[in-house]
């Protein structure tokens, strides 16, 4: 028999002869353990309790201890538990050589110590045998259909994608195969089995996909070329990563990777003066279907209207006087052409950025030292500092700040920090004048609101 019940965590006893490690005889060995053996798991793990909670689908296991009245012994979420202990009292963690865990974890209990459950939900057996076929079957995998049977590399893409609407270069890149006329009937019936990690490992290399004939435009993928030339490389890719002898030591490094794809026959290379009437980015139907589509049914989507300029006149930014060189960069790129001046656009509109950002620093006074550009900070790190201050003082919704924040901790992304950074620092990568409009679209809301209240 099993019963559930909330139980104080000071009720639970950590299990001294976890099935993890050899048995001891103490709880304080039993936590001393668990907390050298996971390390910064164990941290990760409390982190993720406080920020979401305890996992409901998946309570803590107990039987009530023999020896000491009102106590239970954990049977299954000894790591939970210790979590939860050690968040409660980081001084349950003893040793220089745990020193930094302890001080993380202080910070942690200090920022959450409200929020730290004090309770925990759990199942209770009468008898250990019982509990044992349910734990047994929980950490020995799939055990021929009756445990839990994993998601492969793409499952859990598309899970990510449903649940949190971002769909990974990769899978897109696999959605597009799946659509492609001339992809061979057994490539494209096995296409599910396609090794996801593979695939990603070449379609986030840039200069993959250059070769390809793709881009990418704010996490999504897209072409300039006809669709019928983008597919050539993706049928080799599909058939070469399906083939059972194809190694990933053949794409490991980036100069494997410009190996493998100098390597393509001729008729699997894109030809690059077949460009498309526009960008497109690919749907669910046949590309090579596009060309003939009528134009109310066309499948592919344009890029953002059209300007010539990277900033327009409508809605203006309210620039403080306090501020006459940024005021100054703002009125100029409010005139340079990005299509005839798309570096030197995408340079001044990284600087106008950060100077920005550096004046809602120092007029909120978010910074320590008397100006923001030496307080040590990275852009990044500076552009969550005020997409966070703007969403706790309200001033700004949370759906704006979130994608500021997602999309510049995205290396693939066209708002990313890496992107930015290479706009000045890479002597090898241009910036593309669609980029730079549809960045500017992306985060113009951001800095009207951001200069709204400086």
């Amino acid at each position: 028999m099993a019963n559930s019940k909330f139980l104080k965590l000071t009720q639970l006893l950590v299990n001294t002869e976890n099935y993890r490690f050899e048995p001891v005889a103490s709880q304080k060995e039993a936590i001393d353990l668990m907390v050298e053996d996971q390390g910064d798991k164990l941290f990760n793990l409390a982190k993720h309790i406080v920020t979401n909670g305890l996992n409901p689908n998946d309570r803590i296991q107990v039987i009530a201890s023999n020896h000491e009245k009102g106590k239970f012994i954990v049977l299954e979420g000894n790591r939970r538990t210790v979590a939860l202990k050690v968040l409660t009292n980081p001084d349950l963690i003893e040793g220089v050589k745990q020193g930094n865990l302890k001080k993380k974890l202080k910070k942690l209990h200090e920022t959450y110590s409200t929020t730290v459950p004090k309770t925990v939900e759990c199942t209770i057996y009468d008898d250990p045998v019982e509990a044992s076929k349910w734990i047994k079957i929980k950490h020995s995998g799939q055990y021929e259909g009756v445990g839990t049977v994993e998601w492969n590399g793409q499952q859990v893409q598309r899970y990510v994608e449903k649940v949190e609407g971002k769909s990974s270069i990769a899978l897109q890149v696999v959605k597009l195969m799946h659509t492609l006329s001339e992809m061979p009937v057994e490539i494209k019936r096995n296409l599910n089995n396609l090794p996801i990690t593979s695939l990603d490992r070449l379609i986030s290399d840039p200069d993959v996909r250059t070769f390809l004939g793709i881009e990418l435009n704010n996490g999504i993928v897209q072409s300039t070329l006809e669709p019928n030339e983008v597919e050539k490389g993706l049928i080799q890719i599909a058939k070469d990563l399906l083939d059972p002898d194809f190694k990933v030591k053949k794409i490991y490094t980036k100069d494997d990777r410009r190996d493998y794809i100098s390597k393509f026959p001729k008729v699997s290379r894109p030809d690059f003066t077949n460009k498309a009437a526009k960008p497109w980015q690919p749907s669910s139907q046949n590309p090579s279907a596009q060309n003939s589509a009528p134009a109310a049914k066309t499948t592919i989507r344009a890029t953002p209207a059209e300007r010539s300029v990277l900033i327009p006149k409508n809605p203006p930014l309210k620039i403080s006087s306090n501020y006459p060189k940024v005021n100054a960069i703002y009125h100029e790129l409010l005139k340079v052409n990005v299509n005839s001046f798309p570096n030197a656009a995408a340079v001044l509109f990284r600087v106008f950025v950060e100077l920005s950002i550096d004046c809602y620093i120092e007029s909120n006074k978010l910074s320590q030292t008397l100006s923001s550009t030496n307080s040590g900070l990275g852009l990044q790190a500076k552009i969550n500092q005020v997409a966070h201050h703007l969403e706790t003082k309200k001033q700004a919704d949370t759906a704006i700040c979130k994608g500021i924040r997602a999309a510049i901790k995205d290396k693939n992304d066209i708002l990313g920090i890496d992107t930015w950074h290479a706009y000045v620092h890479n002597n090898r990568f241009s910036a593309s004048p669609g980029n730079l409009l549809l960045t500017w679209n992306n985060m113009q809301d951001f800095m009207v609101i951001l200069w709204n209240n400086i």
